[in-house]
């Protein structure tokens, strides 16, 4: 039996989130440390690294069967999308670590991934600058210096006193990664010099107008860095950028060479109003087929000896629940929410008990947050007072 097995989508756009299938099979009951999802990417040396991340079982146990849960993983507009010519690729995977109850086994570690691509949000066209440069014997005039992947960029020139013109289509891009172990002089990371996509050359050596078609497929600009919300871990940055220029060069008839750079910006095709950021059609996801108040749910009996409390709630709804898990959290002095424990049942039949524990019930709790989840979506919250 395959511990853990997840659904995903294929696609997804940065700065939205998207949403997992999540199921654990357990031959056995199992002492649980953790379970959760990730996205993951590549750093330049190989070594992983977590973007995003939920959580879905805290530490506790889990009785033998099957548990389902889906869950959004957000994902930052600052991670950078999807690049595989610069290895910037994604994995979404779903991990579970746990140990058989009663056995002096070590932590057993279980996990399932998919890939994932991550698509960029097209840039919003702020107001472009006409563009005017004139510099021994070169006139260039451009009506803007922002484009669209497939538009063509037109280019007025006037020349005196030369006997060639070309004009570069340049792109400068790198990943560009920080972290406590390297600092900013990774050896790993090995730039790529600026490369000419495309070149035109001028055939009327006195004035014209010269026309650039750039690709649909072009990469647009965009700088993207991202960096960890945990502060422990702030040194830490991942990004990519991608900057073009026109390179000009200009031979003149005294042998002179001239160059200069102008700076522009490719931006996306801009997405229809009615377009979907993702589709959730894509994941197979659990249906909620039954939503269950609140009050189906009552906590019929309370037992606290030494630290250890043991909770016995009454399912008094007509469904039989599966894959069921029990969060207690302790909550301090009304605000300080300390560590959780789980109790997960196989299955919970109408009209029946179930007893879920925690066993570190400090001096000064006086509330309990109780989170009851099965594998058809449904989630309620109780509050008991001690």
């Amino acid at each position: 039996m395959q511990a853990v097995k997840i659904e995903t989508e294929e696609e997804i756009t940065v700065g939205t989130s998207t949403r997992v299938k999540n199921i654990f099979n357990l031959p056995e009951d199992f002492k649980i440390f953790w379970a959760g999802s990730r996205i993951y990417a590549k750093r330049p040396c190989g070594r992983d690294i977590v973007v995003s991340k939920v959580d879905i079982f805290c530490e506790g146990q889990l009785q033998k069967g099957e548990y389902i849960r889906e869950k959004g993983i957000p994902i930052s507009s600052r991670v950078p999308p999807t690049v595989k010519e610069r290895n910037l690729t994604y994995r979404v995977r779903s991990e579970i670590s746990m140990i058989k109850p009663g056995t002096r086994a070590g932590e057993e570690f279980f996990f399932s991934e998919n890939p994932i691509v991550l698509k960029s949000t097209p840039m919003k066209i702020s107001e472009s600058n006409p563009v005017e440069v004139s510099l021994t014997g070169i006139k260039i005039k451009m009506e803007k210096d922002q484009f669209i992947a497939g538009e063509t960029i037109k280019i007025d020139y006037e020349l005196e006193k030369v006997k060639d013109l070309e004009v570069d289509l340049v792109k400068d891009a790198n990943v560009t990664c920080n972290c406590p172990d390297y600092a900013p002089t990774c050896i790993h990371i090995k730039p790529k010099p600026p490369s000419v996509e495309h070149s035109v050359k001028a055939s009327n050596l006195t004035k014209g107008t010269l026309q650039l078609i750039l690709p649909t497929y072009i990469e647009q600009s965009h700088r993207y860095i991202w960096e960890p919300p945990e502060k422990t871990r702030w040194k830490e940055t991942y990004g990519d950028y991608v900057n073009w220029v026109l390179n000009v060069i200009g031979t003149r008839t005294s042998g002179e060479v001239v160059k200069f750079q102008i700076p522009i910006s490719i931006l996306g095709k801009p997405l229809p109003e009615e377009a979907k950021f993702f589709s959730s059609e894509q994941v197979k996801a659990p249906l909620l087929k039954k939503i269950i108040v609140p009050d189906a749910f009552q906590i019929t009996n309370q037992t606290l000896e030494n630290k250890r409390i043991i909770i016995t709630l009454s399912n008094n709804s007509k469904e039989i629940l599966k894959g069921v898990t029990v969060k207690i959290i302790p909550i301090e002095s009304e605000f300080f929410e300390l560590p959780p424990n789980l109790t997960g049942i196989n299955e919970w039949v109408s009209n029946t008990e179930i007893q879920a524990y925690h066993n570190n019930i400090g001096k000064n709790i006086k509330t309990l947050q109780i989170t009851i989840e099965d594998n058809s979506g449904n989630s309620i919250n109780k509050r008991l007072n001690l």
